[in-house]
């Protein structure tokens, strides 16, 4: 069983170009969720908690680097479910476990989509206000 669990989780991360690093730099993978449904479970379970409102935010990111859980739908069910399945005594992380009677395999494959909308967005340095603020500040002499 554990067997079968493993080989499932690394089918997908093995067949997503990842190279022992882990994480993938883009997803390709087709998507059969509906994102408009997503957006309301990513919000209703609490997921921007750590996972920030655009997946590049919070305590737990995944933009732009994302996870190989992340790398196919599948894989992103099977770590949901591996997690709630063979939950361990001490979890590895602080993720609840979402079991299919917490969280529908429809559910899962909505948030999914909603997540694959995320794109790496950040400003260009000219706009970031403390950014300025460091720069004015270095070049002002220096008085101890």
């Amino acid at each position: 069983m554990i067997v079968a669990f493993a080989a499932a989780v690394a089918l997908p991360v093995s067949m997503a170009g990842m190279e022992g690093t882990g994480q993938v730099t883009t997803l390709a993978s087709p998507v059969t969720g509906n994102a408009v449904n997503g957006k309301k479970l990513y919000y209703d379970h609490a997921c921007y908690s750590c996972h920030g409102f655009n997946g590049e935010t919070g305590a737990r990111t995944f933009v732009p680097n994302w996870p190989a859980n992340l790398a196919t739908e599948r894989s992103f069910l099977a770590f949901l479910r591996g997690r709630a399945n063979v939950a361990p005594v001490q979890p590895s992380t602080s993720m609840p476990n979402y079991s299919v009677a917490s969280l529908s395999d429809a559910q899962a494959r909505d948030i999914y989509a909603y997540i694959r909308t995320f794109k790496s967005s950040p400003p260009p340095l000219e706009k970031i206000q403390a950014m300025d603020q460091i720069l004015a500040a270095a070049k002002k002499p220096y008085k101890p």
